[in-house]
């Protein structure tokens, strides 16, 4: 290769390192109370992505604007995160990613139902979560499969048939 070019690569690939280098959140850019917040990660800080760095400092800024109620359930929520096995985990971080990929549409219609559910009486929500439950996987994955593909005027007829499980949706 001739020297202009290796010149040109070399310049290039200093003015990217620079931006890049520039790019990260300074530990001292962040306001006292989100230092505080992230205080566990000031050590490694500078080793962080951008991306890291700049979700974690959108947390401490939320965190900060919370409650003390709202943040004692995050901590207890949290706990309870924690507490989970591994591969539960993982199957509820592939659910949320899965919600995230619905259209509005299909996510609204997933909330109104989570309303409703909770509207029901506490034995009601028992009694059908059982009766989930005790169903076997292929007679789930055929229901799941049948209420997802109704027509609207299907859905409408269920309604009319069970009023008393579909009186709110």
């Amino acid at each position: 290769m001739n020297k202009p070019i290796l010149t040109l690569i070399f310049m290039l690939s200093l003015l990217l390192s620079q931006q890049a280098a520039q790019a990260n959140i300074s530990w001292d850019s962040l306001d006292p109370q989100q230092q505080q917040v992230l205080k566990r990660f000031e050590t490694q800080w500078s080793e962080l992505s951008e991306q890291r760095q700049i979700r974690l400092r959108k947390g401490a800024e939320r965190w900060s604007n919370m409650p003390p109620e709202q943040r004692q359930k995050a901590r207890k929520r949290f706990k309870h995160w924690q507490q989970l096995p591994p591969q539960k985990r993982k199957a509820l971080r592939k659910r949320f990613r899965e919600f995230q990929q619905m259209s509005a549409q299909k996510r609204m219609a997933l909330r109104k139902r989570h309303q409703w559910f909770k509207t029901l009486p506490a034995e009601k929500r028992r009694a059908l979560r059982q009766r989930w439950k005790n169903m076997p996987p292929e007679k789930r994955r055929a229901m799941r499969h049948r209420l997802q593909h109704m027509t609207p005027a299907q859905r409408q007829r269920l309604k009319l048939k069970h009023p008393q499980n579909l009186r709110s949706r």
